[in-house]
């Protein structure tokens, strides 16, 4: 039976493996980010512009290659973190981009102070994979501030292998979500979206909104599910705020997280070198 077991769980791991080959083939728009850089609100607001566009409601809405049928008109959009980077030394990280020749990709970046310390949260909080302390995961190599370096500074090099790049920040987003909203949906190919529909989608996805469906698992996916209703730390719309790391990362741990953003980003972010206060 042990055996049988065994087979079983290797069967479907084939199955899972190539069934991400085959989507990551048949997307046209690839909407890539090193987890924690707000992927998921960017997800939420265009999900409720194409229900609302296109006049259609699915029942997981997080999905976002489920919008894309052959009536709709509507490109193939895959939103993932390009291989699990936050699992990787940075070393390990994968740096041929050629399987996203002749595709689109929006790259989404935030900046690496403020991902290095929600994952800190989301590995202490939500997935329980860590246990030192946020001055301890200031010099963590496994997923912390050099793969978070190297994995932008990665696809700042390869910027020009897909047929489209666009870079969207976090911190735009926050200044303009409106306007960001409607460049991202543009840059996919779906144009004539009303400014009423761009207006609902951004209210839709405001954080105290978010916060709401999380608590009450409203969009039936664990990607936004809150793990302990008690704890405001756990939940994946923790805080919502731009240059926020400055609440948790202080003293040497930020020293060091400065001086590797300053030696190995890529200067495609300067943003994100010249600015050591955050845009708060």
């Amino acid at each position: 039976m042990a055996a049988i077991t065994r087979n079983r769980g290797t069967y479907r791991r084939l199955i899972q493996t190539i069934r991400r080959q085959w989507r990551r083939w048949r997307a046209d728009v690839h909407i890539v980010s090193y987890p924690k850089c707000g992927r998921t609100w960017l997800v939420v607001l265009l999900g409720r512009a194409l229900e609302l566009h296109y006049g259609i409601r699915l029942r997981k809405p997080l999905r976002l290659r489920s919008y894309s049928k052959p009536w709709r008109g509507i490109p193939y959009i895959l939103q993932h973190h390009d291989g699990g980077p936050e699992f990787q030394y940075p070393e390990e990280l994968e740096t041929d981009k050629s399987a996203y020749a002749g595709k689109k990709v929006v790259f989404m970046v935030r900046d690496p102070r403020d991902v290095l310390v929600s994952s800190f949260f989301q590995k202490t909080k939500r997935n329980a994979n860590y246990e030192g302390t946020m001055e301890e995961y200031a010099h963590e190599r496994r997923g912390g501030i050099e793969t978070i370096a190297d994995f932008y500074s990665i696809w700042a090099r390869n910027r020009h292998v897909p047929a489209d790049f666009l870079l969207l920040t976090y911190e735009d987003l926050h200044a303009d979500t409106a306007g960001e909203l409607r460049k991202v949906l543009e840059f996919m190919g779906i144009h004539g979206v009303s400014d009423s529909v761009i207006h609902e989608a951004v209210e839709y996805g405001r954080f105290d909104n978010m916060r709401q469906m999380e608590a009450r698992n409203a969009m039936g996916s664990s990607a936004l599910e809150a793990r302990n209703h008690d704890d405001p730390d756990s939940y994946k719309t923790r805080k919502g705020k731009v240059g926020g790391y400055g609440d948790y990362l202080q003293g040497e741990g930020l020293v060091h997280v400065e001086q590797v953003i300053q030696k190995q980003l890529d200067p495609f972010y300067d943003r994100y070198i010249n600015d050591r206060k955050g845009t708060q």
